[in-house]
């Protein structure tokens, strides 16, 4: 109303305006004078009607539309109240399973996040308890709460390698050639205490691989039963005489296994590390060895007990 009003005053001034300026036109250009008889009468100024400029007549229609509060927006009507937002309707109760160190408990609850559920439902939290979602976090339909008995840490472990063994013609027999080294892998482990069956003990909570374990790769050679003429002889008499048949043996002399290798003598027919460490079939087949290199001269070998080889 009040926008019309100032658009009125605009129009109505307008037309003044142009009915001032037509006047001016005709009056300032006409000279008015009183004729008296027998003479001319003197010049008398014509009268000037003084123009208002069209802006200034504008800016007043503004100022007044301005005032009157139009303002480019309609006033409402009086005596109409504004309209209020619909109230929303309350959430409706429903189930949600809280686990406490794997012990489920239902809980009927309106609560939107997991914070509002466990105080619904009287549950506290410990100052290291883990729980998934987040407090803050909608609650879904489960709840998982770990309880800690200490603030969680952190360490580094190195998880073995394993070995893969494949087998070889290639490789002589009882022996093994390294084809890949192999290499631990690491992950973070993050630990801390928990109460199980009434005791204090550590607890893995979370764990992240840095590095993936490489197995080793070994090429086996076959595991031969014997070489030659040398296969026939009675070893299990040997080693029943110089160990007791024990493959683990080991002399304080520096003599090691079944058939009591020195060092020297068990790396001159192949072995590797101690003869102690190695199998039973290994033991028995690098005896074999030593008996065809020194050509059945077993005496220098075992001079106490290699009669027991041909009994």
């Amino acid at each position: 109303m009040l926008r019309y009003t100032a658009l009125r005053f605009a129009a109505l001034s307008n037309t003044v305006l142009k009915n001032s300026v037509l006047r001016n036109s005709v009056l300032g250009s006409t000279v008015l004078s009183n004729t008296v008889p027998g003479g001319t009468a003197p010049r008398v100024p014509a009268r000037r009607t003084r123009l208002l400029p069209a802006a200034s007549v504008v800016v007043a229609a503004a100022l007044l539309a301005t005032a009157c509060g139009g303002g480019g927006e309609t006033a409402a009507p009086k005596g109409t109240a504004p309209v209020a937002d619909a109230p929303q309707a309350a959430p409706s109760p429903r189930k949600v399973v809280v686990l406490v160190d794997g012990k489920p408990t239902e809980t009927m609850t309106t609560g939107t996040t997991v914070q509002q559920v466990l105080a619904e439902a009287k549950i506290a939290l410990g100052p290291y308890d883990l729980v998934k979602p987040a407090a803050d976090q909608p609650p879904g339909e489960k709840i998982t709460i770990m309880r800690l008995l200490s603030e969680p840490k952190l360490k580094v472990v190195r998880t073995p390698a394993e070995t893969i063994r494949k087998k070889s013609s290639s490789v002589p027999p009882w022996s093994e050639k390294v084809l890949r080294e192999g290499k631990d892998g690491i992950k973070i482990v993050k630990w801390a205490y928990v109460r199980r069956g009434g005791k204090k003990v550590p607890k893995v909570i979370a764990q992240k691989v840095k590095r993936k374990p490489v197995a080793k790769i070994l090429a086996v050679g076959p595991k031969s039963a014997g070489t030659g003429s040398a296969a026939r002889l009675n070893w299990a008499g040997l080693a029943k005489c110089e160990s007791g048949g024990n493959p683990k043996a080991v002399n304080p002399a520096g003599y090691y296994g079944l058939y009591q290798f020195s060092m020297q003598t068990w790396t001159s027919v192949g072995g590797s590390g101690k003869p102690s460490d190695a199998s039973a079939g290994e033991q028995t087949y690098r005896a074999q060895l030593l008996y065809n290199k020194v050509n059945g001269r077993w005496q220098g070998q075992w001079p106490n007990c290699g009669k027991y080889l041909f009994s």
